[in-house]
């Protein structure tokens, strides 16, 4: 925080202006619209490079960072890019074999 920020605070709220939202801005949001279309070549290609997508759909390193690590929820692992959380699909994939593992060892004890 500046002298300057402060100062333009202290001006703005001793005048007329109470709000403290942020007004509309023109320009180019934060965030990318190629945000589907980073997903599916994330998706497609599980080792690409960020470099790559830097260059594919031309944005920044930040950028791009933001939207596969932040948005999309991917980390890299063994240089492959995997979902950081199970999805919903996972979730019960792994709760039917808990469940058909369950009943097995109902039927047969200790020698399962």
């Amino acid at each position: 925080m500046t002298v300057q920020h402060v100062q333009k605070w202290c001006r703005e709220f001793s005048g007329c202006c109470l709000s403290v939202t942020d007004e509309q801005r023109s320009g180019c949001p934060s965030t990318s619209a190629d945000f589907v279309l980073a997903n599916e070549a994330v998706h497609g290609n599980r080792r690409v490079v960020l470099k790559e997508l830097e260059e594919q759909f031309n944005l920044s390193h930040g950028t791009i960072w933001d939207t596969v690590h932040k948005s999309l929820g991917y980390r890299k692992v063994c240089s492959k890019w995997v979902p950081r959380q199970l999805t919903e699909d996972h979730k019960k994939k792994r709760m039917g074999a808990s469940l058909t593992h369950f009943l097995h060892f109902n039927d047969h004890g200790e020698v399962f």
